[in-house]
């Protein structure tokens, strides 16, 4: 296999946010809230308000802490 088309497939297998929606980047940002630079990439890339991450199942103080980040 070619260097080009090896690269090619491997971009395709790392790419995890080909069919990333907003709700299951909504559950992604609750369940990795102990990872905070992904956390805060995939916040800023959506926009997230305070109130939508609270109604999502996130902990108060955890969205507290984001501070400035969210809405």
């Amino acid at each position: 296999m070619g260097k080009a088309k090896r690269r090619s497939l491997n971009q395709g297998i790392n790419n995890k946010f080909q069919y990333m929606t907003r709700e299951s980047a909504l559950d992604s940002v609750i369940k990795n809230m102990d990872n905070k630079n992904d956390v805060i990439d995939t916040i800023t890339l959506f926009g997230f308000s305070a109130e939508e991450m609270l109604e999502a199942g996130a902990e108060y103080e955890d969205v507290m802490a984001l501070g400035g980040l969210i809405n």
